[in-house]
């Protein structure tokens, strides 16, 4: 009889799960600062593999994948027990089927230190050695390059590493071929990913949450003050009452750039935000914080960064939920396309749920954009930049004369039409290169081609701390001393010394279909319009 009880209960609950996840079309877990192995770390990962649906399912680590500093550079002491720790969290979920990705933290980064750049492309390596397709460590090669990864029809993750956009220490790479150089960059890299996923549920994952109520926020415990030894070490209970309240003071002013109220963290937030803080099917999920959270600001924080560790948060005036004990997050899109975000805790030597949100889905209403007309005529008179010639005697004097009359000078140029030249042109994506903005082209037989503006942006190649100085004044000030259409000599140069070149046109790009999302960049501005590979393989953009 209690066989048969037992059976039946068994039955009763496979069914239950089985409905439970029928009405999910896709799952996504989310683990954070995972990256010490311990008793709650490994039940919390055991746990999750169980909710893995076949096919449906990806897990996310938010950074932080190696404790303390990282993965241990060849050769290290240490090379061998952090692939133990990066094993303990991949293995389980592989096992199971589910696509493993996993995101830089600031400890992978060296912990903010100077071996950062190369223990990131140890990790990575490491990954790649595993010759898995389905296991990834995103953006790759230590670069900075945002990452998005379809799910479904109505669910994208978009992923990048916002430990690089803090990191103090030489982050150049020059090794790996990265697309994105510049923080500039990353936000026109956004900017495009968001446009070809803005009627989508996005999951915007970065280690760093943009809203917080924990230590990285600004929140302190008693426990803080009184016993702050617990920060290095969980066990160190010894108080020191009155000098412990030193450390969360010098914490909350001599800021630490992985602090929200440091200068560093903040301008990420505000260019993020100015990309995607406008959406309403945006979900921000981040690690950082040894706590969980749910934050609904102007936009929904999931914050999961209690996979191997704790510290305190609190209820604020936007939470919706927090806990500080270790566990997880399951993020599962409903068949109506609502995300519904699980928090799962570990607690008593067994993992329980212990909060539930749905999110619903918003339909986006298609906005007619609002665009100039195109230019009906082949040709237009221009000025291509007249400020260069509105200086005064004694700028000119300390910077040259230069070419600023030839800026300022009335010019007739082409209209560029890119739909009706070389049998019509789309646009398929912005290119590379620092001081011109450009934009790669393909006309019907694949042949690429390229506009690049005549107008140069030289604030990018100055530190980061001058580029809104009078620094960016004076260097794009010094563009005037390149002429305007200096590139039209070129050819004739080239094919009197019997050069292969391209074949230049400077003219002015009409709004046209054919710019595609990048419109809004491109329209109304000079641009040079040359063939993309006019010789063979090259990377001319």
């Amino acid at each position: 009889m209690i066989k048969r009880f037992t059976l039946l209960a068994i039955l009763f609950l496979t069914k239950l799960i089985a409905f439970a996840q029928s009405d999910v079309k896709y799952r996504v877990i989310l683990f954070g600062d995972a990256g010490e192995m311990n008793a709650a770390q490994m039940q919390d990962l055991k746990n999750a593999a169980k909710q893995i649906i076949p096919k449906k399912t990806t897990v996310v680590y938010l950074g932080d994948n190696i404790y303390p500093t990282g993965m241990g550079l060849p050769g290290s002491l240490e090379e061998e027990d952090t692939k133990k720790i990066l094993r303990s969290q991949f293995e389980p979920m592989r096992s199971m089927g589910a696509t493993v990705y996993f995101i830089p933290g600031n400890h992978d980064w060296d912990k903010s230190g100077p071996k950062g750049l190369a223990k990131i492309k140890a990790q990575d390596d490491f990954l790649k050695a595993q010759g898995d397709p389905l296991l990834k460590l995103i953006p790759d090669n230590g670069c900075p390059d945002p990452v998005a990864i379809k799910l479904t029809d109505k669910l994208t993750i978009i992923a990048y590493d916002s430990e690089w956009w803090l990191f103090p220490y030489n982050k150049a790479n020059a090794a790996s071929e990265c697309n994105c150089n510049t923080k500039d960059e990353v936000l026109v890299r956004m900017e495009e990913l968001l446009e070809q996923n803005k009627d989508k549920v996005i999951l915007l994952a970065s280690h760093h949450p943009f809203q917080s109520y924990g230590p990285h926020g600004g929140y302190f415990n008693l426990r803080n003050h009184l016993f702050p030894l617990t920060s290095l070490n969980k066990n160190l209970y010894i108080p020191m009452p009155v000098l412990g309240s030193v450390y969360p003071f010098l914490r909350s002013t001599l800021l630490s750039p992985e602090d929200l109220n440091h200068p560093a963290y903040k301008d990420m937030i505000r260019s993020v935000n100015g990309v995607f803080g406008d959406y309403p099917n945006v979900t921000y999920v981040a690690g950082h914080e040894h706590g969980l959270q749910l934050i609904k600001g102007k936009q929904l924080q999931i914050v999961s960064g209690s996979g191997s560790k704790t510290s305190p948060n609190k209820q604020g005036k936007t939470s919706l939920f927090h806990a500080m004990e270790q566990g997880y997050v399951v993020a599962d899109q409903l068949m109506n396309n609502d995300m519904r975000y699980e928090y799962y805790v570990y607690s008593d030597t067994s993992v329980k749920k212990v909060y539930s949100y749905i999110k619903k889905f918003e339909t986006i209403p298609s906005k007619v954009r609002n665009r100039d007309k195109p230019i009906t005529a082949d040709s237009i008179f221009v000025k291509i930049k007249p400020e260069y010639d509105s200086v005064g005697r004694f700028h000119r004097y300390v910077f040259g004369e230069n070419y600023r009359k030839e800026y300022a000078e009335r010019t007739k140029v082409p209209v560029l039409h890119v739909s009706k030249m070389m049998g019509g042109l789309k646009a398929t994506q912005r290119g590379g290169g620092n001081q011109s903005r450009s934009l790669r082209l393909e006309d019907k037989n694949g042949k690429e081609y390229v506009l690049r503006s005549v107008e140069k942006f030289p604030e990018v190649l100055l530190p980061e701390g001058l580029r809104n100085t009078f620094a960016k004044d004076i260097i794009k000030d010094n563009m005037s001393a390149q002429h305007p259409f200096s590139a039209l000599v070129v050819p004739e140069l080239a094919k009197a010394a019997n050069i292969p070149h391209s074949n230049p046109i400077i003219g002015w790009v009409s709004p046209d279909d054919g710019l595609g999302e990048f419109e809004s960049a491109f329209a109304n501005t000079l641009c040079l319009f040359e063939e993309r590979e006019p010789v063979g393989e090259s990377d001319s953009s």
